[in-house]
């Protein structure tokens, strides 16, 4: 008899731990809920200022091909904002001049209607899927007013853009002599340098172009390298790093045939 009391007593004993892990487990999940971990639906919850991870990734669908990019904001003019995570596969150049050499009038630096503006709104966005592109919207870009090539008088304007190259001051957060400020500097990049460095898919390296002129001149524009900035001339092929806003509010959801025993984000409408 004393036997089975103390069987039961043992067993009773190992419930009642399961009963209390189970609650402790159902006091964790409420906990998580209350400070508001949960799991991503729409764009703007992958943003590096949401989440404060360094993989903060879509996958968004070019050619029928996947490819990853950074989610940096979630608040670039009230919108999501997303840069891709490579290169382009082909260098190209920021503007193109019939002759040799640029001359001080032919303003080789000045971004808006430049070679890389219209083929990034005519060309590049033909590239992406039907789904993405319906998610993009007009973005406003702080670009250099003409005015101030070769004349030093910092003026600035705006223009509405669906893909636009990051400024300066967007990958760097320092004052430059020779350069307009355009937009504010993203926390992404001011948290780690080294992340404003982008390479070719397949690892090859090459600095990349920002919208921004120098404008101790007509026909300087600024870069991004591994070394830090540079400049190039605008018929230089240089590295291109699209960037573009999607609604906060775009929905997302995640995919596990697109990299190997790997769940990662997508559009929601995108095909399956």
């Amino acid at each position: 008899m004393t036997r089975g009391v103390i069987l039961l007593n043992k067993k009773m004993g190992f419930i009642s731990i399961l009963l209390i892990c189970l609650l402790l487990l159902m006091g964790c999940g409420q906990l998580l809920l209350q400070i508001g971990i949960k799991e991503p639906k729409v764009i703007k919850d992958l943003a590096y200022d949401v989440t404060k991870k360094e993989d903060c990734l879509i996958y968004i669908e070019e050619d029928d091909v996947f490819v990853p990019y950074l989610v940096l904001s979630s608040d670039y003019g009230g919108n999501t904002l997303l840069l891709r995570q490579y290169l382009l596969d082909d260098p190209m150049p920021f503007n193109v001049n019939k002759k040799f050499g640029w001359s001080s009038h032919e303003y080789g630096a000045y971004y808006e209607g430049s070679y890389i503006d219209n083929y990034l709104n005519t060309e590049f966005i033909e590239t992406l899927s039907q789904p993405a592109r319906d998610a993009i919207v007009d973005s406003t870009i702080v670009i250099t007013d003409k005015s101030s090539l070769g004349n030093t008088t910092y003026a600035t304007m705006t223009i509405s853009r669906k893909i636009f190259l990051l400024s300066l001051k967007e990958f760097n957060n320092a004052e430059f002599s020779i350069t307009a400020d355009e937009g504010k500097a993203l926390k992404f990049f001011t948290d780690d340098f080294n992340r404003r460095v982008a390479d070719f898919s397949d690892g090859k390296k090459s600095p990349n172009w920002t919208r921004t002129p120098s404008i101790w001149g007509t026909y300087n524009v600024i870069t991004i390298g591994s070394v830090g900035t540079g400049s190039g001339m605008p018929d230089s092929l240089i590295g291109v790093r699209p960037a573009f806003c999607l609604d906060s509010s775009t929905p997302i959801s995640q995919r596990t045939d697109i990299i190997s025993d790997q769940a990662v984000y997508v559009l929601a409408d995108t095909d399956s």
